[in-house]
Parts: structure tokens; C-alpha cells; sequence
């Protein structure tokens, strides 16, 4: 499967590319913003593929100008509350802060809500990771913390993500 979107391409994840994302995920500059944050084995990679590879779990490399830059995805898909949790992680530096994050999430939200047609998507951030936070405010998610405030709770629906994609998508084409 392939999306192109926005001067962007995502590329589902195949096996032949676990050890690409591995080496990504066991970086401090990515892993620091990560619930998992262990080193990340060869068998347990190949494990994880094998458990998010199905039409529950949507997870893309991200290419840009022909360069993969990071990894994104629709998780945990609930068919009866018509939701999944996103994610989205730029590990080329020279992309960080600029507009192909943005990009790539808008391609990746539209997948979620014109394909699976999705209700919402919700994404979980540490506290420390405010860039995640302003970004996700920026695309019109609610923001909450968690209880017990290890947590923070992204929330967008379609409407609200829609009115900030057609401000600053069209910039993108």
C-alpha cells in the first residue's frame, strides 16, 4: 500500500524494512519520546512486525523527495467505536521543525478519516515531549492529561482536523 499526499509518500511497512525503523527506534534523539524506550532487539522487532501486521494496525515509512524520513501510523483500529491511536516520529534532522511533519500527518489523518473512515484518532505523548503537544493543538486535537499524569491524551476529529488541513494543506500541493 502507497499514499501520496501533500508532496509526500508512505509506504506501508514491509519486513523488509523492521530493521530500518528498528535502528530509528533504538536512537536516544527518538526513543527519549517513547513509552518503550528499551533497546529494541532483532527478535523483538520481528515479533512486533508480526503482531501490527494486519488491517487493525496501519504503519507507513515516510518519504520525502525520495528520502525516508520517519515512520507513522494508525494503530489499535476499533471497528465499533470507529477510532485508532496515531503516531508519527521524523528521524532525518534537516525535516524536524519545518512543514513535512505536517505534511505527513495530514496525509496520514486523511487515510484515517476518508479511508477507514474513522471517527477520531487519539494519540498518547509523554508530558516532556511539548513538540508533540504543540503539534498536535496546531492540528485541532483536544488536549487532557491523564490522570496520573504520566500521560498526555491527544484527541482530533475529522471536523476539527478538516478546518486546520484546508487552512495550511493547500500550501503543500
Amino acid at each position: 500500500m502507497e499514499l501520496n499526499r501533500y508532496g509526500v509518500t508512505l509506504n506501508r511497512l514491509t519486513i523488509n524494512k523492521i530493521e530500518l525503523v528498528r535502528n530509528w527506534r533504538n536512537d536516544p534523539k527518538i526513543s527519549e519520546y517513547m513509552f518503550f524506550n528499551d533497546y529494541i532487539t532483532q527478535e523483538m522487532q520481528v515479533k512486533w512486525f508480526n503482531s501490527i501486521n494486519n488491517d487493525l494496525n496501519y504503519y507507513f515509512i515516510a518519504v520525502y523527495k525520495n528520502e525516508e524520513i520517519g515512520l507513522c501510523n494508525i494503530k489499535n483500529i476499533d471497528k465499533e467505536k470507529k477510532c485508532g491511536e496515531g503516531g508519527i516520529f521524523v528521524y532525518v534532522d534537516k525535516y524536524v521543525g519545518t512543514e513535512v511533519p505536517f505534511r505527513v500527518n495530514f496525509c496520514l489523518l486523511d487515510f484515517a478519516f476518508e479511508i477507514l473512515k474513522l471517527d477520531y484518532v487519539y494519540g498518547r505523548m509523554l508530558p516532556s515531549n511539548k513538540h508533540a503537544i504543540r503539534f498536535n493543538k496546531f492540528l485541532g486535537a483536544n488536549i487532557e492529561s491523564s490522570v496520573n499524569g504520566k500521560t498526555v491524551l491527544s484527541t482530533i476529529i475529522m471536523e476539527n482536523y478538516g478546518k486546520q488541513r484546508d487552512k495550511y494543506a493547500r500550501l503543500f500541493i
